[in-house]
């Protein structure tokens, strides 16, 4: 299962909160030495007002990032390689973070790159599981889209936008709707929150059932098979199905919630 989380920054977003948004995305990609599925890993703005702003404030946290640890020797030989594809495939290494003290330090990466590149390089558009973002830089609006219907499946995808930019948004919302479980707006995509509105999940290959989510009060679901018992005696029930409810469980009764 892969996703990459992208991050929209719409214009009027982007000119307002450049280098908030910029600065708060690299700190919350780097949790966990970026090992974590709803990393934000692609950050995607069209170049304009702001866009510097995004870019050194982006760049100023990945070098403030130290190298720590990543969970095991292959995780670490992975990202290795993975960081080597995405220079492979003409993204430029614009920022790094600490030098690794330790063999199996991961250590913080900061790639930039075009919209036409990313579009015309699938492999920059995949999942690469560590401390690393992809900075992309657009051309305008229409770029934005293409560039958003490109993306496959995904766990989530983020927009930023503010009163301005409600028309790109608009346009921007149905693309992302097809392409993953989460939406995020103005905020960022880890952490996460375990809720009944949880969803961890979207289609392939982000999951291989967007039906469910994997965390969340829903996550159960995946895990449970139905049983129907026709014309059972009450005494041959299950305990939860029982006439007097014994266990005194939250159930439905003819489609009417309570615990009888």
């Amino acid at each position: 299962m892969t996703s990459v989380n992208p991050t929209f920054v719409l214009p009027a977003a982007l000119a307002a909160r450049g280098a908030e948004i910029g600065g708060g995305l690299v700190q919350r990609a780097m949790y966990n030495v970026g090992q974590a599925c709803l990393k934000p890993a692609v950050l995607l703005a069209v170049d304009g007002p702001g866009f510097r702003e995004l870019r050194d404030a982006a760049t100023a946290e990945v070098r403030k990032a130290a190298a720590r640890t990543m969970l095991t020797p292959g995780i670490h030989d992975s990202y290795t390689r993975n960081a080597r594809r995405m220079e492979d495939g003409g993204a430029a290494l614009i920022g790094t973070g600490t030098d690794p003290a330790r063999a199996g330090d991961g250590q913080a990466l900061l790639y930039e790159v075009t919209g036409e590149r990313l579009l015309a390089e699938p492999a920059l558009r995949e999942e690469v599981f560590g401390p690393a973002v992809l900075l992309v830089r657009l051309t305008d609006a229409d770029q934005l889209f293409e560039v958003a219907r490109a993306f496959r499946g995904q766990l989530s995808a983020t927009l930023h936008a503010d009163g301005d930019d409600r028309g790109a948004a608009e346009r921007l919302l149905p693309i992302l709707e097809r392409r993953t479980g989460r939406i995020v707006f103005n905020a960022f995509s880890i952490p996460q929150e375990v809720s009944h509105a949880t969803t961890h999940g979207g289609p392939f290959p982000a999951t291989s059932d967007s039906r469910f989510t994997s965390v969340g009060m829903g996550a159960i679901e995946r895990f449970v098979r139905p049983v129907t018992y026709q014309n059972f005696p009450d005494d041959l029930l299950p305990e939860p199905l029982r006439q007097a409810n014994p266990l005194r469980v939250w159930r439905l009764v003819d489609g009417e919630p309570g615990r009888h």
